[in-house]
């Protein structure tokens, strides 16, 4: 069973934001706080706590366990840090899917965090989540 709740916007970090395209910082957040109250969404499944900030990035991460076969995941900018050497390469060149459990990926896990995050996406469309 899948646990679902919004809190208010903290500091923590958002690892999606970079990958679909957003500005590097949290901009809606930063907005007056006396004005707007932005609400964080998150989804607890098989021992592991989703966080997303916006719609884009429950949706994003919707498709990508909806799918069973992944695609290929070579990327030219990892391939450049690991040639040149770069010690730090995960934080410039590591996708955010890719910092996520292995175990999730497992066929009986898959089809719950779907259901979950299905689930989410129902509510998060109720409550007008951005």
């Amino acid at each position: 069973m899948a646990k679902i709740w919004w809190e208010p916007y903290s500091t923590q970090s958002n690892p999606m934001l970079s990958e679909l395209g957003e500005p590097p910082g949290p901009s809606r957040h930063g907005r007056s706080p006396t004005l707007e109250h932005p609400r964080v969404l998150f989804v607890r499944v098989v021992r592991f706590t989703f966080v997303f900030h916006t719609s884009q990035q429950l949706h994003a991460c919707l498709e990508y366990y909806r799918r069973k076969i992944l695609p290929s995941g070579r990327s030219a900018a990892r391939a450049e840090a690991v040639a040149s050497g770069e010690v730090l390469w995960r934080q410039h060149v590591e996708r955010w899917y890719e910092r996520l459990p292995l175990y999730l990926r497992e066929e009986s896990k898959r089809a719950k965090v779907v259901a979950a995050l299905e689930e989410a996406s129902r509510q998060a469309a109720a409550a007008g989540f951005e």
